[in-house]
């Protein structure tokens, strides 16, 4: 009976999303709708199965889970890690031993990047805060343009797939017992992001080596950091030597825009492609700069796009320099258009281009954002090794980690904060 509801079910599924996008398309987009999917499925799924997952809470409000993890433990992948560590044991350990100094190189790097952020919050809060922003599908990203949904699904399941078999292998590799792996979600109310584990033995784990355990925490965001070199390679070397030979240019997008500068003010929006300025073409930014020259402040331009609209637009003073004039665009991307004689490939050859253009990007950002040093990151759990051996009294050392872990965190939560007063004051039009 069991199996039979199961099959039932998953023929529901198959059927579920080409009939709701059928009914629904006039009124959602394919993106929209996939998520939306997503969440039902995997909200129904959790409730079923809800007595063999493991729900770990992080914060609630009075008896409503808020930040939550959903947590499904298997045997997934143990095996693949026990062989790969066995058949390549001394160059796992070599390697988790280079990546020991590559970690603590991008903890201090992320670190340097979040003071200086802490330092632009109290000088220009409200560009500072405009760069800051959750990486969310569905969403304009400050500085990386549109996130769809199943790019962010795809990419983020394969960042924290390879990152987390990363601390698996390594840590098999010294014979640290992995315990179990799977599957989960992180939830912020409703489920967001896919998660996959490795739980090694913590106990024996303690016992290792600084020098071993260092390389276990560091495998993980080091991995990510450079597959997305590898995938920035590809792009580089593969796909976009393709795309100059199957596409022309047609101008300069932007995905973003400075609050109460020109460009707003003349209602242009993000993702427009310009494709003119004072009547004259230009098929990129550099021949757009070329066309305008220096800008300066109240200088008037008529700026047009791919709509065939056009835009009066006159330059206010830069933020950064005030003698030199701004429209106040951000993001600025240079557009191609596939030519007619390759139409067919116009859509899967994009997508797969950004696809992969988004895996690198959050793997960066996994990477990197984990070696961070606060409480939760395996850079985290990498500065408490080394306090403890820096400092004698472990409570001491466990006052100066959480100190420092509150002192990185602090420039995050505050942009967030003051990227939100700042959106909800311009709705009333007093920002």
């Amino acid at each position: 009976m069991k199996k039979r509801r199961s099959f039932l079910f998953a023929i529901f599924l198959l059927f579920l999303f080409p009939i709701s996008y059928f009914t629904l398309n006039e009124y959602i987009n394919f993106d929209t709708l996939s998520a939306i999917i997503f969440l039902v499925v995997v909200g129904f799924l959790i409730i079923k199965y809800r007595k063999s997952l493991d729900f770990q809470v992080m914060l609630k409000l009075f008896m409503i889970p808020l930040i939550y993890a959903v947590l499904s433990r298997t045997k997934f992948g143990l095996k693949f890690m026990d062989k790969a560590a066995s058949k390549y044991r001394e160059l796992v350990k070599f390697l988790g031993y280079c990546f020991i100094g590559v970690g603590f190189i991008g903890m201090v790097y992320i670190s340097i990047q979040i003071l200086v952020l802490l330092s632009s919050l109290f000088l220009t809060p409200r560009e500072a805060s405009q760069a800051v922003s959750p990486v969310l599908p569905l969403t304009n990203i400050p500085g990386l343009g549109y996130l769809s949904f199943w790019h962010f699904l795809i990419s983020i399941f394969i960042a924290v797939l390879i990152h987390e078999f990363a601390h698996g292998i390594v840590a098999r590799a010294h014979n640290i017992p992995v315990k179990s792996s799977g599957l989960g979600i992180f939830s912020v109310v409703v489920p967001l992001f896919p998660l996959a584990f490795v739980e090694p033995d913590e106990k024996r784990l303690n016992k290792e080596q600084d020098v071993v355990q260092y390389s276990i925490f560091s495998a993980g965001p080091v991995i990510n950091i450079i597959f997305a070199i590898l995938v920035y390679v590809i792009l580089a070397f593969a796909i976009v030597p393709i795309e100059n030979n199957i596409t022309q240019p047609i101008g300069f997008s932007f995905n973003g825009m400075l609050e109460n500068y020109s460009a707003e003010q003349a209602g242009m929006k993000s993702g427009m492609i310009i494709n003119s300025v004072n009547g004259v073409e230009v098929l990129d930014f550099q021949s757009f700069t070329e066309k305008t020259g220096p800008l300066n402040p109240d200088q008037e331009l008529t700026i047009g796009v791919d709509n065939g609209s056009a835009f009066r637009i006159v330059t206010k003073p830069s933020p950064d320099d005030p003698e030199k004039g701004y429209i106040g665009i951000l993001t600025i991307q240079n557009e191609r258009m596939i030519m007619e004689k390759y139409s067919s490939f116009n859509k899967p050859f994009f997508w797969l281009k950004n696809l992969l253009r988004w895996v690198a990007i959050l793997n960066l950002i996994i990477g990197l954002m984990n070696l961070l040093p606060i409480i939760i990151t395996d850079g985290g759990r990498m500065l408490k090794i080394l306090l403890g051996k820096l400092f004698r009294d472990g409570k001491k050392a466990d006052k100066v980690w959480l100190f420092i872990g509150i002192l990185f965190i602090f420039p995050i939560a505050l942009a967030l904060l003051l990227r939100l007063s700042f959106w909800v004051l311009s709705l009333f039009g007093v920002a």
